[in-house]
């Protein structure tokens, strides 16, 4: 409705603007809109005051404020903050909210992102009482909510090509910015690679001639845009992408191409030609054949010839597809080229080039020729250039030249022309003859060459199918249609096969010309993949002779280019009626369940396919059946009622909801298709599963998801709406959840930051459970978002509703600032400056938070320190600052600033301005003399140069005293006090006298000068001069009495003008009173000091006390007088009393009457002095004692205590009194904030939490101010009353009231109060002894101690750093062997004491807590009877678990204790024991006492009488104890388990050291190059084959192996790898035989492997394996991995490996697991001792003395260790723990050692010697004459191949005897020499270093080094540890021993060898033998000579 009359009014505004334009006005809007979003404010480029942008998001929250110039800040006419605006708020002119507040915020539900560029629009209207219509309008404010839109686009080269380092100038346009964003630019190979771009760095609109379209430009002219420009070095495809950082989530890319700049296309050279006989005429011609088609050719117009052509490699060089050019006799094509373009319409072009007597003429389309003169006849290189542009051209002679001339004159000439560019070299000979050369490039400016044969052949297939009622069908095939001028040699070649392709039926070629017209009429059109207008089709009839397909195979060639087969099967199946698809539609093809709810109703489809040329008859139905399980059958004979289902004979069948009951159910579906006029049935059928399931529990929550609710209002969370759909039988178990955040729901983690109540401790909210959630008023913070969500949960269902409550602010907050003190027109500086800035109608539950701020003149905010300059802070509803702050004020003025905000969100600000007095301008001041003599010398202090608008100044003149040093208020910023010497307006004193200055200083005395103007306000000046005690000659006793009876005359003066005598007065006996101190301290010149002292005293008391200054000068006497109390008699202090209670009352009076505090506190301090001298006297000399006397003190001091307190305001730090003989702390605070928790007690000593009400039984009010005075005394200051000796702790007293606005205290009565005192004794202290019991199963200690019948509860307390729980026993006597406990006891670290046992009973016990045992007076009392006798010896054994190996003093204290609470009610009544009671939390360093009390209220008169209660503690006797630790403790012996540990290694060690040098060995015996001995010498060919068995369990084999050679030319026979004896094939072994074949296999292919089935292990595993030919050294690999076993089915089985193809990653679990089995046999250091076969040369004996090295220094640092941490005690697990730990850090730290020695064992091997194989002339029988060469110092057999002349002797010599023939080189071909020398075995890879021979030497040095001294070291330390600790040096032991076995190995093995698998391996990345040895043979002559 109010929306209708807003309307309307606008309506009738529009109206009279029509009229009266002139009377209507328009105003800015009230409010200010801003949308801060999760990342910052976004904006758009037309943004304004009236137009916000907002970025999209489900929920937008949206904040309001009032605009610059209005707001409740603002005063209206009357002085009243106006009234908020109306305002509606309209999204997508829908009407959302109507609100009538200054300030919040709203939440809207935007519902799905809009697109790209779209946005939806929210409308803020607002009217106003000071602007209504139809007069007056607001503007509106504009909201768009649209998610953010970029573009990306080229702004510079717009061609499709990009040249290299060619600048690209990018560009892209956003529709929003926001402070946070950042754009990153990333472009790999570009310059620059990334860059950072910040969103707010756009710029200007783009000119729109650069955009790359309208559209573009049209979008970019409103948004921001940004540029940037990249270049690219190298050519390819680049991606250019532009992301944003933060929100919102986008990026963009482009693909930019890059190219050479230039291409080249073809070279020629002629042949050598005569200069004036063979003149050169070339003509040439690039034409356009189509728009991505060019040809270029190059005619030789003279017919010279013998010209060498060549093409680039996208180049064709011949007339591919072309028509054929008619050629003349007279010309002859030099080239003819033809290549694709991308890019721009080429022209054509055409130009001709002569040369002719060495003029070179160059003629391109119209230009004008260009003709150069070569001079052939000069001998010096030329380079001319020339670029035709507008006519002209430009040349250039550069004897230079960058190319190569082989000539003695060479002509190079550049010629550049449109799109080609041509390099011409002509090169002149012996002036007579040159030679051409030409080169020619391609312009890639505007054109991206592709090659022609990059093209694949376009070639379409298609099958007919049968013909309705006939035998044959079509083949047809499409190409693209061809360019005139591109008429290609198109041949198909058609065959078509047999059914079973054995036979060829029919063949067919076509051409070109065979196409036939609208072809694709055979084809259906929806079938072509192609426009068939632009293809020409070919057409192939097939007979068809039977159903099945017939294949066929279409080749096709092109002008013998390039060719392509395609196999085309030719369907000839009749075409049939038939059901192609009955299928049910499921979301997932693979699923067979169907998952519904019960009451959800649901549907089922069948998608049925018929193909049929005829019309159909289709008869559907559905049957339903329940199943038990998708495996077992459902009875068919029983479905289920379909009768609720519609359509159960459609294929679309509905199951409505609630049909079916929970469970399995099987729908089968059968259709019967019968086509028309036929009696064929087709049937076809499918089944799906649908499993009925229970449906989703229904959560609601009523209001909606998002409502308002008012801070002050009790609302509900109502989810009682919330159902089970299925049932409503049963509960429903409801969770409530609340967050500030809702994205804690996504990870369910709770956050206190984000907390909706103080007592949330998760996500749930404080009572979670129920439907409805009762909020009370006031309980969550207003102007706040909560985020409600319900869960519903009812057995495994759960279901979840949601709901945004935003709760408003309560009323506005009334603040009001008044001053407190200092609170005239201007602050004094010189004193306290306070104030209660007080929420009148906040409550405590509201939890007001203040903030004070101090701003200068201009509103600027100051730089101030809270801390130290107030004693408040500024977070308080006071604000006290501290005197002196403003001495030198910096403005004129001030402004303090208070805002106050409240739980609810509401917040309030006050300014409260103030100007500061400044003090007079500081001038100088002097003291005449500087030196002088005390009592003798006249002092004369003149001051000049101050002055100050206030006048008249006065001038105040302060001797120091000790005062301020002795008696300290800590509220107090400096203290003064002191007698005044001078006062008055005169700024010269009169000549006086000065006391005595401090001897320690050298007599220095201070004086303070304070220059004061009208209004109090002062500056300082600090004096010091030099005075010294009085001269011998001087008669003291004389000066005192002139002193005192000037004193006494001046005193006497009692009008208001004479002031100033009596201050002189007090100055001058405060200069009696020190002379008599003076006195005191000096032996030599005694007075009488009883007598003169009280004569001082009655002095002070004829002093008035009207005035501060007169107070002052009193005080200063008194405490003057009383500094030296033992001289004085009891009437002084009497008088001294009376005289104080005196200035304490005018004190009182003046406080009242000025309410200034610094000045009043400064006179307190004084007096506190005097109280203090007096009431040390008493207490510390008993005969002076006068209880009369104290009492007055304690009255006096009370009456303090309220001075002090008018000046303190609430929650101000506490002010603290400190004296020599008391400390008294003062506190004020408002009645909420006294908390009763003691949470802090722990830490707290001397601490009093009272429990208060009225005196009257009623509560306080939360904002009653409570005053509370905390006494502390070091020693009883009641000597004469009773316990004085036994008190143990500090005397506490307290006082409690309340405090009035006037400063008046009215008691309270504390009902209740927990008090903590620190103990000052009272407690034995016994350092138990702990250690291991008799059988080292405990650790134990115990003491004894004596009782009697009269003991009372004794407490003892355990202190330890360990946190165990001990086991305490109660024995009577000593003797414990074989005595039960009377009591026992479980003491734990962080809970109380569990009692146990018949007689135990803490009834009588009131302390409890963790480690505290009570041994109650009923316990000992029984023990004491039961004994008989007067006293009765009590034993206490400590027991817990094994943790200590020795005994211990240190770790194990005992405090005994037992006190009593005293409670004394005034200074006039007895201690009692009742009132107070020991608490629970008393241990042994302080004692609790809980008071139980009440007291009468009464009014405090004008000088308060005694209302100080006191506390204290006395001990009760303790008894004396004795350690029991040295009986219960057991020795502990010598352990020699380390030493069986070592020598038990050295067994080990000395057992494995013959086996490791037997297996060296015989490795250097057994390892061999077998030469098989069947081997003939009339062989051509000779392979060395390399055979490698993995390393797998049981890999090798003993059975005869066979292998067969495959070739290029042949293969060879199964070849027996005959072996014996040396055995091979062993597991992880490499063997290698030489092998010859009767001719040459050329390059092997493959080798076949055969096993025959005798011997054992008849299994093997060959991992690899390569061939070597002997003759070639070419050598081919084979990665077999593969088990090869025998069959007894077929036992001649065979393998074939084929050859591994070297440029082919090798697959990476074969690679893994090579590296991987290599590096363990290796470098793995205890598992390459007991490898198969050892590589290299570090042998088995060296890896196992270096493991034995390793394994003893891990022992030692173990130990060391152990050793370190000797005393380190903890519990049994932990130690075990900790031996692991230190196991494996000692594995890490032997880690260096390891490598150190293993690398130099490694790496420092020489290698051997060469050694030659010994050649047998003949061979034992028994071995087959195996021919054996040592693998120990060859690997590889290197034959060199060498042709002998045919008449050489020894070629034609031939042996009968294969022996013989061996040696001679019989097993080669006829002409080879045979070499056998034999090269060393390289033992280290190249890529290894290679160490000095002498490392060896210092690796075992270092290996015996380690051994002995690690052993050594671990026995010495080892025999003196007990059981357990060897016992746990051997866990940790054997952890490193594990560790470094089976994990550090290993895992870097594996580490190492998947990191090597990450990139592609091949075959060279695998070492080979061929790759690591090499070996030479010489002539079997010099083997005999060797021999």
């Amino acid at each position: 409705m109010a929306a209708l009359l807003l309307l309307l009014l606008q309506l009738l505004a529009c109206c009279r603007r029509g009229s009266a334009a002139s009377a209507v006005r328009l105003q800015p809007s009230p409010l200010r809109v801003s949308c801060p979003g999760p990342h910052g404010q976004v904006f758009q480029r037309q943004d304004n005051e009236h137009r916000v942008s907002c970025l999209w998001n489900s929920t937008v929250t949206l904040h309001y404020q009032p605009a610059p110039g209005t707001g409740p800040e603002v005063e209206g006419e009357e002085g009243q903050p106006p009234s908020p605006p109306f305002c509606l708020w309209y999204l997508n002119s829908a009407s959302v909210r109507n609100i009538s507040r200054w300030s919040g915020q709203v939440v809207l539900q935007t519902g799905q992102a809009p697109s790209p560029g779209a946005s939806s629009l929210l409308t803020v209207q607002c009217s106003s009482a000071s602007c209504a219509a139809p007069e007056c309008f607001h503007h509106n404010v504009s909201v768009e909510i649209s998610a953010q839109d970029m573009r990306l686009f080229v702004l510079w080269p717009q061609t499709h090509v990009i040249r290299v380092w060619q600048l690209v100038e990018l560009g892209w346009c956003a529709l929003l910015k926001s402070a946070g964003w950042q754009y990153r630019f990333s472009s790999r190979g570009g310059v620059p690679s990334t860059l950072l771009l910040p969103s707010s760095e756009h710029q200007d609109t783009t000119s729109p001639a650069v955009y790359p379209t309208v559209e573009l430009q049209q979008t970019c002219a409103t948004y921001y845009s940004y540029r940037l420009t990249v270049c690219y070095g190298h050519p390819g495809i680049h991606v250019a992408l532009v992301s944003i950082e933060q929100m919102p989530h986008m990026s963009f890319n482009l693909s930019l191409k890059v190219e050479h700049d230039l291409v080249h296309v073809l070279s020629i050279s002629s042949k050598l030609l005569s200069v004036p006989q063979q003149p050169l005429s070339l003509s040439w011609w690039l034409q356009p054949l189509t728009l991505s088609t060019l040809a270029y050719r190059l005619v030789d117009t003279q017919a010279i010839g013998g010209w060498l052509c060549s093409y680039s490699s996208f180049m064709l060089s011949s007339n591919f597809c072309a028509i054929s050019t008619p050629q003349g006799l007279d010309e002859i094509v030099v080239a003819s080229v033809y290549f694709h373009v991308d890019g721009k319409r080429f022209e054509e072009l055409a130009g001709e080039l002569h040369l002719l007597n060495g003029t070179l003429s160059l003629t391109a389309g119209k230009e004008t020729p260009i003709h150069v003169n070569l001079f052939p006849g000069k001998t010096n290189s030329s380079t001319y250039i020339f670029r035709y542009n507008q006519g002209t051209f430009y040349t250039s002679k550069d004897s230079n030249s960058t190319f190569s001339t082989d000539g003695p004159n060479t002509c190079t000439v550049f010629y550049q022309y449109k799109e080609l560019s041509y390099l011409l070299t002509i090169e002149f000979l012996a002036l007579q003859w040159y030679k051409f050369k030409m080169y020619l490039y391609l312009n890639q400016k505007r054109a991206l060459i592709r090659s022609l044969a990059e093209r694949d052949l376009d070639v379409h297939v298609f099958s007919s199918g049968r013909s309705f009622l006939q035998n044959f069908s079509y083949l047809v095939w499409f190409i693209p249609a061809q360019y005139p001028m591109l008429q290609c040699n198109w041949t198909f070649y058609l065959q078509l096969f047999g059914t079973k392709k054995d036979r060829v039926v029919q063949s067919s070629t076509y051409t070109y010309n065979d196409h036939v017209k609208n072809a694709a009429r055979f084809v259906r059109r929806s079938a072509l993949p192609f426009d068939a207008e632009k293809y020409m089709g070919f057409v192939a009839k097939v007979n068809c002779t039977s159903s099945a397909p017939t294949p066929a195979l279409l080749s096709v060639r092109v002008n013998n280019h390039t060719a392509k087969s395609i196999e085309a099967p030719v369907v000839c199946e009749k075409k049939e009626c038939r059901i192609s698809r009955c299928w049910i539609q499921r979301p997932d093809p693979r699923s067979i369940i169907l998952y519904r709810k019960k009451a959800l109703e649901f549907f089922l489809f069948v998608k049925l396919n018929v193909d049929c040329h005829i019309g159909v008859s289709i008869k559907s139905l559905w049957r339903v059946y329940p199943a038990k399980d998708t495996k077992t059958e459902p009875d068919w004979l029983h479905p289920v009622n379909t009768s609720a289902m519609f359509g159960v004979e459609m294929i679309h069948l509905t199951i409505p909801s609630n049909t079916l009951d929970y469970g399995l159910y099987l729908f089968y579906f059968t259709a019967e298709v019968v086509p028309i006029r036929t009696s064929t049935v087709l049937k076809a059928h499918d089944t799906i599963y649908v499993q009925i399931e229970r449906a989703d529990l229904l959560a609601n929550i009523s209001g909606g998801s998002v409502r308002t609710v008012g801070f002050s209002e009790s609302w509900t969370l109502d989810g009682s709406e919330s159902s089970d759909p299925d049932s409503q039988e049963g509960p429903l178990i409801f969770t409530w959840y609340c967050t500030k955040d809702s994205a804690d729901y996504k990870t369910m983690k709770f956050s206190l930051k984000n907390r909706c109540h103080p007592f949330q401790k998760d996500l749930r909210w404080i009572t979670p459970s129920g439907p409805i959630q009762k909020i009370p008023p006031e309980s969550l913070p207003g102007s706040t978002l909560y985020y409600f969500r319900l869960m519903i949960q009812k057995g495994k269902r759960k279901a979840y509703a949601s709901q945004i409550v935003e709760v408003d602010p309560g009323p506005p907050l009334i603040l009001s600032v008044r001053c407190l003190e200092n609170c005239g027109r201007s602050i004094i500086p010189t004193e306290r400056f306070s104030l209660s800035g007080k929420c009148s109608n906040c409550k405590p539950s509201n939890k007001p938070l203040y903030y004070w701020t101090l701003l200068s003149d201009s509103s600027k905010e100051i730089n101030f320190d809270w801390d130290s300059k107030t004693s408040t802070g500024r977070s308080g509803a006071y604000m006290s600052i501290h005197a002196l702050t403003f001495i030198k004020p910096v403005y004129p003025s001030y402004l303090l600033h208070l805002s106050v905000t409240t739980w609810d969100g509401r917040s309030s600000s006050f300014v409260t301005p103030f100007t500061v007095n400044i003090p007079p301008r500081a001038g100088t001041c002097n003291i005449s003399p500087h030196y002088g003599i005390a009592f003798l010398t006249k002092f004369v202090v003149k001051c000049r140069g101050f002055y100050d608008s206030h006048l008249p100044l006065t001038y105040k003149v302060i001797v120091a005293s000790d005062i301020p040093e002795t008696t300290t208020v800590n509220s107090v910023v400096e203290n003064t006090f002191g007698p005044i010497l001078y006062y008055g307006s005169e700024p010269k004193t009169p000549p006086s006298f000065l006391p005595v200055g401090d001897p320690s200083h050298k007599y220095t005395l201070t004086l303070y000068v304070q220059v004061r103007d009208s209004i109090e306000a002062f500056t300082q000046v600090s004096l010091r001069v030099h005075v010294k005690s009085p001269l011998k000659t001087q008669s003291l006793s004389a000066v005192f009495h002139e002193l005192l009876a000037s004193a006494n005359r001046l005193s006497l003066s009692t009008s208001d003008q004479q002031t100033g005598d009596r201050l002189r007065a007090g100055y001058l006996a405060y200069l009696a009173a020190s002379l008599l101190n003076y006195n005191k301290n000096t032996p030599t010149v005694q007075l009488p000091q009883a007598q003169l002292r009280e004569a001082v005293v009655k002095t002070a008391l004829n002093i008035s006390v009207k005035s501060v200054l007169e107070i002052n000068q009193v005080t200063a006497v008194l405490s003057e007088v009383t500094d030296a109390v033992e001289k004085m008699n009891v009437r002084s202090q009497d008088l001294a009393i009376v005289k104080l209670t005196e200035v304490t009352r005018a004190l009182m009076r003046h406080k009242y009457r000025t309410r200034l505090s610094e000045e009043i506190e400064i006179q307190a301090s004084g007096i506190l002095r005097c109280l203090a001298n007096i009431l040390s006297a008493d207490l510390l000399h008993l005969k002076n004692v006068s209880a009369n006397g104290i009492q007055n003190v304690f009255s006096i001091l009370e009456g303090l205590l309220e001075i002090i307190s008018i000046g303190k305001v609430p929650e101000e730090i506490e002010t603290l009194i400190e004296t020599g003989l008391w400390n008294i702390t003062l506190k004020k605070k408002e009645a909420w904030n006294i908390t009763n928790d003691l949470s802090a007690t722990y830490t707290c000593h001397n601490c009093f939490y009272p429990t208060v009400r009225k005196e009257d039984g009623s509560a306080l009010s939360p904002s009653t101010v409570v005053a509370t005075a905390i006494f502390e005394f070091d020693e009883s200051p009641f000597p004469w009353l009773g316990y004085t000796s036994d008190i143990i702790s500090v005397v506490m007293g307290f006082k409690v009231a309340e405090s009035t606005h006037n400063g008046d205290l009215i008691p309270l009565s504390t009902e209740k109060a927990d008090v903590f005192l620190a103990r000052r004794g009272g407690v034995i202290a016994l350092n138990l002894v702990m250690g291991p019991d008799k059988t080292e199963t405990y650790t134990i200690g115990g003491f004894n101690f004596e009782i009697n019948k009269t003991t009372t509860s004794i407490y003892f307390q355990i202190m330890t750093k360990l946190e165990v729980t001990f086991k305490v026993l109660i024995f009577t006597g000593t003797n414990l062997t074989h005595a039960q406990p009377v009591a026992s006891f479980t003491a734990f670290h962080d809970m109380p004491t569990d009692a146990s046992g018949n007689w135990t009973t803490t009834a009588d016990c009131s302390i409890s807590g963790p480690y505290i045992i009570c041994l109650p007076q009923s316990l000992l009392t029984i023990i004491a009877q039961e004994s008989g006798v007067d006293s009765q010896s009590i034993s206490v054994v400590l027991e817990t678990h094994y943790i200590l190996r020795y005994p211990n003093r240190k770790l194990v204290d005992v405090y005994i204790f037992n006190d009593r609470c005293l409670f004394l009610d005034g200074v006039e009544s007895q201690w009692n024991k009742g009132t107070c009671k020991v608490g629970s939390l008393t241990n042994w360093k302080k004692i609790h006492c809980v008071c139980d009390y009440k007291q009468t209220r009464q009014r405090l008169p004008a000088l308060p009488s005694p209302n100080i209660k006191f506390l204290a503690a006395k001990v009760v006797v303790l008894p004396n104890t004795v350690d029991l630790g040295r009986n219960l403790i057991a020795d502990i012996p010598k352990n020699p388990l380390t030493l069986i540990t070592v020598l038990s290694i050295f067994a080990v060690y000395l057992l494995l050291c013959c086996w490791a040098i037997g297996r060296d060995r015989v490795e250097k015996e057994i390892k061999y190059i077998i030469v098989l001995p069947d081997n003939e010498a009339s062989d051509e060919g000779s392979f060395l084959v390399t055979l490698y068995t993995g390393s797998r369990w049981n890999a090798g084999t003993k059975v005869e192996v066979f292998l067969q050679l495959i070739g290029q030319y042949g293969r060879s026979k199964f070849r027996c790898l005959w072996h014996h004896p040396s055995p091979a094939f062993q597991r992880g072994s490499i063997d290698c035989f030489l092998i010859t074949t009767k001719k040459n296999l050329g390059d092997i292919r493959s080798f076949k492997v055969r096993l025959n089935n005798e011997g054992k292990s008849p299994t093997w595993f060959l991992s690899r394996a390569e061939v070597e030919d002997m003759s070639t050294r070419k050598v081919w690999f084979f990665l077999c991995r593969k088990w090869l076993f025998l069959d007894k089915n077929n036992p001649l089985r065979d393998w074939k490996f084929s050859v591994t193809d070297p440029q082919i990653p090798l697959p990476k679990l074969d690679y893994f697991l090579i590296n991987f089995n290599r590096r363990l046999t290796e470098y793995h250091l205890w598992l390459s001792i007991f490898a198969p076969v050892i590589a290299g040369a570090f042998t088995r004996f060296q890896r196992l003395s270096t493991f034995l090295a390793v394994i003893l220094f891990s022992l030692l640092v173990n130990i060391m260790f152990f050793n370190a941490e000797k005393d380190d005690e903890a519990p049994i697990y932990l130690r075990y723990l900790r031996s692991i730990t230190v196991g494996i850090e000692c594995a890490l730290l032997t880690l260096p050692v390891e490598m150190l020695i293993i690398a130099l064992f490694k790496y420092s091997q020489k290698d051997p010697p060469p050694v030659v194989t010994k050649m047998y002339p003949t061979v034992d029988s028994r071995y087959w004459n195996n021919c054996i060469v040592s693998e120990k110092d060859a690997n590889v057999i290197d034959t060199e191949e060498q042709t002998i002349s045919g008449n050489s002797s020894q070629t034609g010599i031939k042996s009968k005897k294969s022996s013989s023939n061996f040696m001679e080189g019989g097993i080669f071909p006829k002409g080879r020499r045979l070499s056998t020398t034999i090269r060393q075995l390289r033992k280290i890879p190249d890529t290894e270093p290679l160490l000095c021979w002498w490392c060896v030497c210092v690796a075992w040095g270092l290996v015996l080094s380690i051994t002995v001294l690690s052993s050594f070291f671990i026995v010495l330390y080892g025999l003196s540890y007990g059981y357990q600790t060897s016992r746990e040096w051997l866990i940790a032991s054997g952890t490193s021993f594990l560790e470094n076995v089976f994990f550090h190995s290993i895992l870097k093995s594996l580490l190492f060898s998947a990191i090597s698998t990450i990139r592609p391996k091949y075959l060279e990345d695998i070492r080979w033998v061929t790759q690591e040895k090499h070996v030479e043979i010489s002539s079997a002559e010099e083997a005999e000579r060797i021999i």
